[in-house]
């Protein structure tokens, strides 16, 4: 089996326990009980109570303050529900995991392991979305109608931004309450407004860095590089926000990552034949840790057109409960870099964008007994674009942010290498349909809006 070294701290070096990570992951103890609240206040049956259900709960109920942080609480447990299956799906399709040939529960249907998303399909990630920005805005629109306090308007305001930017990473057109089919574009016109809100309502550093962060990485994708280094630029490099997933609401809001690949049944997927199966093999880069396991020699089913696939299992998550980071200090740095690449900062060029790259990747792991990587050294522009993308990709691995991150510069035709591994000699099933880079609208929003056009099959 291969040696870990630190496993059990990998949250630890990504920041989870620096003062300003763990203060940043706002509303993360408040939630619980806020959503608690709201359960109460939707009369869910307990069990030993008899209750009688009265009916829908009165919008104007959702003005009284102990209804208002049930509000925000259940726009993060929709994000989270999200999140944590995204990371999972998006993984698959963008390569960072290898298909073990698992389908119904804890795994994923053919086409989406050969890397195709069906048109229409996954709606229920599409509803989870729609709900984590709804459920905020209802809040937001609430919670000014009645003046609550700002700490909540914060909240809610920032996971308006954090859900609508999981739309825009994950869903190519952009819906908005049954309105007509829109560019996704206009996902991160509401990501930037709703963090902006959130800015001139925090009331520390670690809330100002939260929409900080969040708004830079959405003006990444409406390419305002000015907008989007300012913002960055702002932001310490030890600072980390962590979306809570945990156990105490049943196996949606479990780390699918790590279950589904736990052995407890499930051994879904696989590291093998990944860029990062040789690449952590070479660096031990404990940012990308895996392992295998003699006992266990093969997925626990058969892929289509290969058969048994050798397993090894990812190490960034260890429980169910392990959170997924939305935003960090280092991935602003990255921004920066790839703003200068862009062209965003004035007397700047490649070597300044390395200085940057490399600082993320030989920062200082002493906490672990690892030492720093080796820097990477580009000779010009290309190279540079290809160290860019793949240190993000080593960065931001598992974290659901990579198919978002090949669509935007396969649309910009950003030059340099994307490390993706070619598996089309494996099996048919990676090229008898082509590689999808988002989700679709799903049949049940084009069935029920007649601003959105149906499926073509």
């Amino acid at each position: 089996m291969k040696t870990i070294k630190g496993v059990s701290d990998m949250r630890d070096v990504l920041g989870r326990n620096s003062t300003s990570s763990t203060t940043a992951v706002i509303g993360r103890r408040r939630a619980r009980g806020g959503f608690l609240a709201l359960c109460i206040g939707s009369l869910l049956v307990l069990p030993g109570c008899e209750v009688t259900n009265p009916g829908p709960v009165q919008d104007e109920f959702l003005a009284d303050p102990a209804a208002q942080p049930g509000l925000v609480a259940g726009s993060t447990r929709r994000l989270a529900e999200l999140s944590t299956w995204t990371t999972y799906t998006t993984a698959l399709l963008s390569r960072e995991i290898f298909p073990g040939g698992q389908t119904g529960a804890g795994g994923h249907d053919v086409l989406t392991q050969g890397g195709h998303v069906q048109p229409g399909s996954f709606g229920n990630r599409f509803n989870d979305a729609q709900q984590a920005r709804f459920i905020a805005e209802t809040a937001i629109r609430r919670f000014n109608d009645v003046g609550a306090p700002d700490a909540l308007l914060y909240q809610a305001h920032l996971w308006a931004g954090y859900a609508y930017r999981a739309l825009g990473e994950n869903w190519c057109e952009a819906v908005i309450d049954g309105g007509p089919l829109q560019p996704g574009s206009v996902y991160f016109d509401g990501a930037v407004e709703n963090f902006t809100q959130a800015l001139g309502l925090a009331s520390s550093a670690s809330e100002r860095n939260a929409a900080l962060a969040g708004r830079a990485a959405a003006y990444v994708w409406l390419r305002d590089w000015d907008a989007a280094a300012a913002d960055a630029e702002q932001v310490p490099t030890d600072f980390v926000f962590w979306l809570n997933l945990d156990q105490t609401g049943g196996t949606a809001y479990h780390n699918w990552l790590y279950f589904a690949n736990a052995n407890q049944p499930y051994r879904a997927y696989s590291i093998w034949n990944t860029f990062f199966e040789d690449y952590y093999t070479d660096t031990g880069d404990p940012r990308t840790p895996w392992t295998d396991d003699p006992g266990e020699p093969f997925a626990n089913a058969a892929l289509s057109g290969f058969g048994q696939v050798p397993w090894t299992n990812q190490l960034k998550y260890t429980s169910r409960d392990d959170d997924i980071r939305l935003a960090s200090g280092w991935e602003m740095l990255l921004i920066r870099a790839e703003a200068i690449l862009e062209g965003a900062v004035a007397g700047a060029d490649h070597n300044d964008a390395m200085t940057l790259i490399n600082q993320v990747r030989t920062r200082n792991l002493s906490d672990i007994d690892e030492q720093p990587l080796d820097p990477w050294a580009a000779t010009s522009e290309e190279e540079a674009w290809t160290f860019l993308k793949r240190e993000r990709g080593i960065e931001l691995w598992l974290e659901g942010r990579r198919l978002g991150d090949e669509r935007r510069w396969m649309e910009d035709g950003t030059p340099g290498d994307l490390d993706t591994p070619d598996w089309d000699g494996i099996t048919t099933l990676f090229t008898e349909r082509e590689r999808s880079f988002c989700f679709d609208i799903p049949d049940s929003e084009r069935d029920s809006n007649p601003g959105v056009p149906a499926t073509s099959g």
